[in-house]
């Protein structure tokens, strides 16, 4: 019977040791920080395919979905893209890829870049931008920022002119 209670009192003991020593995990989630554009011609003639790509400084982390919003008006023609990924799984820029008509005569185009991450894990409280000065062939800005206990937001412009 001594036996008993001694094996029941260590196996109590460990257990009440397991338990205070257990740290609470916090999962953070951390939104990318962008750079800015980077786009490829940066002179655009009738014809050209042309790639925007928004361009990551550091990649975020526990985002679950992310979904990709573009739009780049010109003049006489508008290209649009929407798109969503699991980001944890494909944390790469994203871009959009297009060819100009062979009728395109514009001089300028305006860039929009939009995005919605979805937390995996406890919101971020603070977030950091990056930036496009000094970083060649990078153009704009896109600034992130956590919006609200559900998801954080990036977005971007920039006026393409040439």
């Amino acid at each position: 019977m001594k036996f008993k209670n001694l094996f029941f009192t260590a196996g109590f003991f460990v257990l009440v040791v397991m338990l205070g020593s257990c740290e609470e995990d916090e999962h953070i989630c951390v939104l990318p920080v962008y750079n800015g554009f980077s786009i490829s011609p940066l002179q655009w003639n009738a014809g050209d395919s042309v790639t925007i790509k928004a361009v990551q400084k550091s990649i975020g982390n526990l985002l679950y979905k992310a979904e990709y919003k573009w739009s780049v008006v010109c003049v006489d023609t508008t290209f649009s893209k929407s798109e969503s990924v699991v980001y944890d799984y494909v944390p790469d820029d994203p871009y959009i890829a297009f060819r100009l008509p062979e009728d395109f005569e514009d001089t300028y185009a305006t860039i929009s870049f939009n995005a919605q991450f979805y937390y995996s894990a406890t919101a971020p409280t603070t977030s950091e931008n990056g930036s496009s000065s000094g970083i060649s062939g990078v153009y704009g800005s896109i600034t992130s920022y956590a919006a609200s206990q559900l998801y954080g937001t990036a977005s971007g412009s920039y006026v393409l002119s040439w």
